[in-house]
């Protein structure tokens, strides 16, 4: 396996995590928003990843580790699903709860990146004491 891989999935990773916070910010900032840009009350956003295609699938090598993507940022829940005193839709436990997991998840990527970089070095240093 390239070393490379481990490091490129970790980056995905880091990537579509990072982005899933973004969304959990917007949808924070914006939970007391009266009205959106369209002039409609702000709809939750929330992010959908899949499997990142690697050069190795598009060859028929399905036992390469692939990294994720970020699908798309679609608008969830009901228009008008507002409670007492809040114009959105937003449920900030809810949202409070996907950006523990999101910011859980992008500490486990960067330690996973910090730790397969780690090992290239290591590797490196035997390589050239040898």
């Amino acid at each position: 396996m390239n070393p490379m891989v481990a490091m490129d999935v970790s980056t995905s990773g880091l990537t579509a995590y990072r982005e899933m916070m973004d969304v959990v910010a917007s949808n924070i900032a914006n939970m007391y928003s009266t009205t959106s840009p369209a002039g409609t009350p702000y709809q939750q956003e929330s992010v959908v990843l899949q499997a990142g295609p690697t050069f190795a699938a598009t060859l028929g090598q399905v036992l390469q580790p692939q990294g994720v993507e970020v699908a798309a940022v679609v608008q969830t829940g009901a228009a008008g699903a507002a409670t007492a005193g809040q114009a959105t839709n937003v449920d900030i436990v809810s949202q409070m709860t996907q950006l523990i997991l999101a910011s859980r998840a992008y500490d486990a990527n960067a330690s996973a990146f910090a730790v397969e970089k780690s090992v290239e070095q290591r590797a490196l240093q035997l390589g050239q004491n040898a």
